[in-house]
C-alpha cells in the first residue's frame, strides 16, 4: 500500500529534524557523539590535540570534528543545529549572538597568533598613507580585520583610504602573488607560509598590535550547554589540558597538528616558538574585560552601532573557570 502525501511529507520532516538537531548521537562505542566545527587553523590547534590524543580518554561522549573551509558554511551549520558548538573568530561570534543566534562564547581557543604581511614593493606599513591599497582579512567580521584597523591606526594610515576584502586564507598567497591585493592580515600559518616562499614580508604580528586580544573562539549553542553540562564541562576540560600539551610539546603539537594547521610541521613549530608569545594557548577565559575590550574596537570602526546592554550575556565562563581550577 503507498503511502498517503501526508505521511510521506511527516516523514520527510521528521528526517529533516533529524539532521539538524545538535543532539548527541549514538556511536559504536556506545558513547553519543558530539559535533563541534572548525577550519583548517593554527587556532583550532587544541582540538586537534584532544581528537589525537586524548578522544580514548573521553567518558561521556565520542568527539567529532566537522571541517569547513568557509566562514559561511561554519555561520549555517552552527544556525541549523548540526553542531553542538564551533571554533570560530571572536567577533564573528559576538555578532552571531547579538543577530540571535542562541549560543554563548564558553572559552577563548588561544592567545595572539596572527600575521600582518605586506607585498614586498613595501617597506613599511606607514607607506600606505598614499596608497589605494587592497588588504584582505578572513572575515569582515574577524579579528583579522581589527587587528589591521589598530595596525593602520598605530602607524598613521588613514583606514577610509584602504579596501579592505573578506578572503579565505587558503587564497591569501596565491592573490598576493598575483598582485591582486596589496597585503593580508590572517591567523597562522599562512603568514608564516607566505614568507618561506618569499611572498610578502611580515610587517607585523599580533603580539605588537594588540597583546593578548581575543583571538578564535569556541561557541557553543545554548541547548549543548544547558541539556548536556557534563559533556561540554569534560570538553573544555580536554581542550584546556590540550592548550597546555602544545605550549609544553610544541614540536610534537606541530607534527600531531598539520592536517589542522595546513602546513607543515616546521612551519607551524616555529609560529609556536619564535616569538615565544607569537601564538599561546595558556590563559583560555572569555573575560568580560577582553569581550568588551573586542566590542568596543568593533564599534569605533561602524562594525556595530553601540555596545549592547547585555553584553556579559554573551558568555559562558564557568566550564573553563571549573578546568582551570577558579
Amino acid at each position: 500500500m503507498k503511502k498517503s502525501v501526508p505521511s510521506l511529507l511527516l516523514i520527510l520532516i521528521g528526517l529533516f529534524l533529524t539532521g539538524c538537531s545538535n543532539e548527541p548521537e549514538e556511536t559504536d562505542t556506545g558513547k553519543p557523539e558530539v559535533k563541534i566545527g572548525r577550519l583548517i587553523c593554527g587556532g583550532h590547534l587544541s582540538l586537534a590535540v584532544v581528537e589525537n590524543l586524548y578522544q580514548d580518554d573521553l567518558k561521556s561522549f565520542r568527539l567529532k570534528t566537522i571541517q569547513n573551509h568557509d566562514w559561511n558554511d561554519v555561520i549555517n551549520d552552527m544556525k541549523s543545529g548540526k553542531l553542538a558548538g564551533t571554533f570560530i573568530l571572536s567577533p564573528l561570534a559576538m555578532n552571531m549572538i547579538r543577530e540571535g543566534l542562541p549560543a554563548k562564547i564558553v572559552l577563548m581557543a588561544d592567545r595572539n597568533g596572527n600575521g600582518f604581511v605586506l607585498a614586498n614593493k613595501y617597506k613599511s606599513i606607514a607607506e600606505l598613507k598614499n596608497q589605494q591599497a587592497i588588504l584582505a582579512v578572513p572575515h569582515l567580521y574577524s579579528q583579522h580585520h581589527v587587528l589591521l584597523y589598530l595596525a593602520l591606526k598605530q602607524h598613521g594610515v588613514d583606514c577610509k583610504k584602504i579596501k579592505v576584502v573578506g578572503m579565505p586564507p587558503r587564497d591569501m598567497i596565491t592573490s598576493l602573488q598575483r598582485g591582486e591585493i596589496d597585503g593580508f592580515v590572517v591567523g597562522e600559518p599562512e603568514g608564516n607560509k607566505s614568507i618561506s616562499l618569499g611572498v610578502g614580508w611580515m610587517a607585523s604580528i599580533s603580539p605588537k598590535i594588540w597583546k593578548d586580544h581575543l583571538d578564535h573562539v569556541f561557541l557553543a549553542s545554548d541547548t549543548f550547554i544547558h541539556d548536556h553540562p557534563d559533556q561540554a564541562q569534560e570538553l573544555i576540560h580536554a581542550l584546556k589540558k590540550g592548550g597546555m600539551y602544545i605550549e609544553n610539546n610544541p614540536h610534537e603539537a606541530a607534527v600531531m597538528g598539520e592536517d589542522y594547521t595546513g602546513s607543515s610541521a616546521a612551519v607551524f613549530e616555529q609560529v609556536l616558538t619564535d616569538p615565544p608569545d607569537w601564538i599561546d594557548y595558556t590563559d583560555m577565559i572569555p573575560s568580560d574585560e577582553r569581550v568588551r575590550a573586542m566590542a568596543d574596537v568593533m564599534v569605533e570602526m561602524g562594525l556595530w552601532p553601540d555596545i549592547p546592554e547585555n553584553l556579559s550575556d554573551y558568555t559562558e565562563q564557568r566550564f573553563i573557570l571549573k578546568a582551570s581550577g577558579q
